[in-house]
């Protein structure tokens, strides 16, 4: 297939996917247009941004067109972009039944059209988590099968996560892709660690020399910094990590852990992941985590559960570990190896650098750009 141009109907201007969308407009070779869902003032995107250090109008140069709920501000986008050679990527469809709509009409119109989103997930526990899971099984496939099937693929963003449910909500199997998040990179990927004191909430940043600059790890026998970031709701299990943190202790292992809780400030992030030896992640049930990539960018070891779609990542390049989530003395198992075994952490370091230059939004770019082609 030619493409000619290339819309993308994207959730909102979060940097989960934003900084991939702009390398896609600057290696495609064709007119993209980005349309949002959510825009603005939303409670959902000012979260997004206080959550993630992001600053407001971060992706203001990629002349972003709002939507919204607004069906015939889409049927206006539609009609302006169709037939053979358009491409239409819809980030939203379960949650929204305008976009639904709109999806179903791209393709009436003789549009290629690819679903980029997420594999229902809970993001929550208890009686919440539960009336979520009786919903996706038998009210969402109702809703949602028509675009599974009008659609020619979908780009899981939970990586390889989630599968199941997306086949039963109609989705066959050979067309679900697994992707993840695309995050830029932030951060100097390779910073000496700094051993000066270091609060989270006014960091000490020393800018490394060229030749300084070497993979970063725990060194054995030394103090194990660990960093948390995120916000510490139940489904992030941060329990877990504070649990783990202590049992090292009683087995004599040094070690510190700093938690950034809710809000970020992202002029402290910098010193925060130059301060730290590896990154864990203990997300119960969460789609991908995209602090995960930005803990890789910033050259840091990953120790990530089972219930997270980030595992993927993690798996693919051996750049940390996963553990199975809940399980206390598993994750401290990994950290102790971290915090004693030079040979292991050498070979993590390795694999942090591989996934760093694959999960690069350039890179991802090129891979988006081929698989849509398909």
């Amino acid at each position: 297939m030619n493409t000619r141009e290339i819309v993308i109907w994207a959730h909102s201007e979060c940097r989960s996917t934003m900084a991939l969308f702009r390398e896609v407009k600057r290696l495609s070779g064709v007119p993209v247009t980005i349309a949002l869902w959510k825009h603005g003032n939303d409670d959902d995107v000012r979260m997004s941004r206080e959550t993630c250090g992001q600053p407001a109008g971060q992706y203001a140069d990629l002349g972003l067109v709002p939507v919204g709920e607004d069906f015939e501000k889409g049927m206006s986008l539609l009609a302006k972009h169709r037939g053979p050679g358009s491409v239409h990527v819809f980030c939203v469809y379960q949650n929204s039944p305008v976009w639904r709509k709109l999806v179903l009409n791209a393709k009436d119109l003789g549009s290629r059209v690819v679903v980029y989103a997420e594999a229902p997930c809970e993001m929550c526990t208890g009686v919440k988590a539960l009336a979520k899971r009786l919903y996706y099984r038998f009210i969402l496939p109702f809703k949602v099968r028509k675009v599974a099937k009008a659609a020619d693929l979908f780009l899981n963003q939970s990586g390889v996560k989630g599968v199941g449910r997306l086949l039963r909500l109609g989705w066959a199997k050979e067309k679900i892709v697994p992707f993840g998040y695309a995050s830029e990179v932030g951060m100097i990927f390779t910073q000496r660690r700094i051993t000066a004191p270091c609060g989270w909430t006014r960091p000490v940043v020393k800018r490394p020399s060229r030749a300084e600059r070497v993979p970063r790890g725990a060194e054995p026998g030394s103090c194990l910094h660990v960093l948390h970031t995120g916000v510490e709701s139940k489904y992030r299990d941060v329990g877990t990590l504070r649990c783990a943190a202590d049992l090292l202790r009683k087995r004599g292992i040094d070690v510190e852990v700093k938690y950034t809780g809710g809000k970020v400030d992202a002029a402290n992030l910098p010193g925060l992941y130059a301060w730290a030896d590896v990154f864990v992640a203990c997300g119960l049930c969460e789609p991908w985590g995209m602090r995960v990539n930005d803990a890789i960018h910033a050259g840091l070891p990953v120790i990530v559960s089972d219930g997270m779609g980030a595992k993927w990542l993690v798996e693919q390049f051996g750049c940390g570990c996963v553990y199975r989530h809940r399980d206390v003395h598993e994750l401290a198992d990994v950290l102790e190896r971290m915090a004693k075994d030079a040979d292991f952490t050498a070979r993590i370091k390795s694999g942090v650098k591989a996934a760093h230059e694959a999960w690069k939004p350039e890179k991802r770019a090129k891979d988006f750009l081929e698989i849509i082609e398909r």
